[in-house]
């Protein structure tokens, strides 16, 4: 374990955006990755935004997420290494969560290390600085006095509201998901390649963005992870260094062999 970051496995996937909203192929098909994880002893990270609205409280959890917790925290149990990072999606998880879901819930960023690289980790939404609209949009849904006001409501009346609020929050930001700003990204990843990162992990844009940077003798990495919901990829670190995409199948491992080449893919900085 590396002293300065507490969390740190010996090898790692991420995923981000799964954006599940009912028993389908997408949700089962993430239960089995986190399956396969457990398996095969890989510590998964999940960079927010799992399900299209989730509110941390039992009292305000959609029937359909309730087997899906259950079967997280089983595995947890068994011993996944499980973390995670909200979304914008995300409500308040850490106090319900951390500690039984999950073995660490960040609110807004997280950092961790796999074989000596140090990698941070967020869920991207406020890295576009001209997203206005939705910064404003974000400041006041995590309010944290109105949803503790919101939540005194029986679930009968409050979760017909948060499906209101999920259609408002997909209207929000529409615009600026389907926009990369590279630009944005590429600043925020070097601000940490400067204080010691040498992986940034996002998610939020729903596309697949790899960037190398040249730095001295080393080569720092942004990996921007493509929404699961909709390509079924995920992003892998290993302890000897190699990272890349891949994309899930139920009879392949979620590593590549040891041996296996490495093709570049991604923007080089």
């Amino acid at each position: 374990m590396d002293k300065g970051f507490p969390i740190s496995p010996a090898k790692a996937v991420f995923v981000s955006d799964a954006h599940l909203n009912e028993d389908d192929i997408h949700t089962r098909t993430f239960v089995s990755l986190a399956e396969k994880a457990a398996a095969e002893g890989v510590a998964l990270f999940l960079l927010g935004d799992i399900f299209d609205l989730w509110f941390g409280s039992p009292g305000m959890t959609f029937g359909f997420q309730k087997p899906v917790i259950s079967r997280l925290r089983e595995l947890r149990r068994n011993g996944l290494c499980l973390y995670y990072v909200e979304g914008n999606r995300d409500f308040y998880l850490k106090k319900f969560h951390e500690g039984q879901t999950f073995d660490a819930v960040a609110e807004a960023e997280m950092q961790a290390a796999v074989g000596g690289k140090r990698i941070y980790l967020s869920h991207g939404d406020t890295v576009n600085r001209a997203d206005i609209a939705y910064r404003f949009w974000k400041a006041l849904s995590k309010n944290r006095l109105a949803f503790r006001a919101v939540s005194l409501l029986p679930s009968a009346l409050f979760l017909p509201v948060a499906d209101r609020l999920e259609r408002t929050l997909r209207r929000t930001n529409r615009r600026f998901r389907g926009f990369f700003p590279e630009k944005d990204c590429r600043e925020f990843a070097l601000r940490r390649f400067t204080a010691g990162i040498d992986f940034v992990v996002l998610g939020h844009f729903h596309s697949e963005h790899l960037l190398r940077f040249a730095q001295a003798q080393a080569t720092k990495v942004l990996a921007v992870l493509p929404s699961w919901r909709e390509e079924w990829r995920y992003f892998y670190l290993t302890g000897e260094g190699k990272f890349g995409f891949r994309t899930y199948r139920a009879a392949a491992p979620l590593l590549p062999p040891a041996d296996a080449p490495v093709t570049p893919r991604g923007t080089s900085g």
